[in-house]
């Protein structure tokens, strides 16, 4: 049996699904938006984990394709004064209780890794295997970030690990993707602010988005610098003229990297940005943990949930 973690209306999740059902696979699908009952016994002998009344056996495959599972009956909770505390243990113990599925099962994706996906960490990580990175700051003085401008702009800057989305009674903030910064912005700073990250921009050919499953990846291009929506980063969609998109073959010595790359970042899926500059280098700007798949899978013709729930499926004797 296959163990999927994923959220109720993933369309990956779904088309997986099918797949494994095409291929005689059974799978108990966990959504994160459903309380889960969970438990696990640890004796000097033995562990053990139940979830949902079934008790996971080690040779039973796992993916974590987004989130994790909800111990809390929010019915119950919500709205208490113990229900940020009771989220902090839930928390400790679905991260311990990944780590030790890991060990024991074949585990790929991870909360723990979605939930600790930090830039700069991917980014130094990217350097050592032989990635080209782009010149970064993150700061909180403006000294700093005019020198900064004034040596690499024209600089962008986006959220380092979490997206704006604060509101109140009359207001609300959400982030606004990737953008370029101007002498103006940063005139209108105090000296002092809190932590902003910021890089240089790369000058591109082409986007190219490669997904990772464990030992096999997917690439796909996007020609995004002609349309001025979408020539800073891809991801600021034109609905109204989508960018072209087409599948793309890595040199041999960059998917070793990418391969590297994931080893030493302790991550066997994901999805990771990488720009094509001018000079024909391959530029790392970022990785996912769990990332999207449907719309390279489509476009591409890649057919990846098919792969994935071969993955998934029973072992041969």
């Amino acid at each position: 049996m296959a163990i999927i973690i994923t959220e109720n209306r993933d369309t990956t999740t779904n088309k997986v699904i099918d797949w494994c059902l095409a291929n005689n696979t059974k799978v108990h699908r966990i959504n994160n938006n459903s309380f889960s009952s969970v438990s696990f016994k640890l004796t000097n002998e033995s562990e053990s984990t139940i979830i949902n009344k079934h008790t996971i056996s080690p040779n039973e495959k796992i993916w974590n394709r987004r989130g994790k599972m909800n111990t809390l009956p929010k019915k119950e909770l919500f709205g208490t004064p113990f229900y940020n505390y009771l989220k902090r243990e839930e928390d400790s113990f679905i991260k311990s209780l990944e780590l030790h599925l890991k060990n024991q099962n074949s585990y790929t994706g991870s909360y723990l890794q979605e939930v600790e996906n930090y830039k700069i960490t991917h980014l130094l990580n990217a350097k050592k295997v032989g990635l080209k990175i782009p010149k970064t700051l993150v700061t909180n003085s403006k000294e700093e970030l005019t020198k900064f401008y004034q040596k690499y702009h024209p600089v962008i800057s986006k959220d380092l690990r979490y997206s704006v989305n604060v509101s109140n009674e009359n207001t609300q903030y959400n982030s606004i993707g990737t953008f370029e910064v101007t002498q103006k912005m940063i005139d209108n700073l105090s000296d002092d602010f809190a932590p902003c990250f910021v890089q240089e921009r790369i000058n591109k050919k082409v986007e190219i988005r490669v997904f990772v499953f464990k030992d096999k990846l997917f690439s796909m291009a996007i020609f995004s610098q002609n349309n001025a929506k979408t020539s800073v980063d891809y991801r600021n969609y034109d609905t109204q003229k989508p960018n072209r998109v087409s599948p793309f073959t890595l040199p041999q010595k960059v998917e070793k990297q990418v391969f590297e790359f994931m080893r030493i970042s302790n991550l066997d899926t994901g999805s990771m940005d990488l720009i094509l500059n001018q000079d024909n280098e391959f530029v790392f700007l970022e990785v996912n943990p769990q990332g999207q798949i449907d719309w390279l899978s489509k476009h591409c013709n890649y057919y990846v949930e098919k792969y994935i729930a071969e993955e998934l499926a029973d072992e041969k004797e």
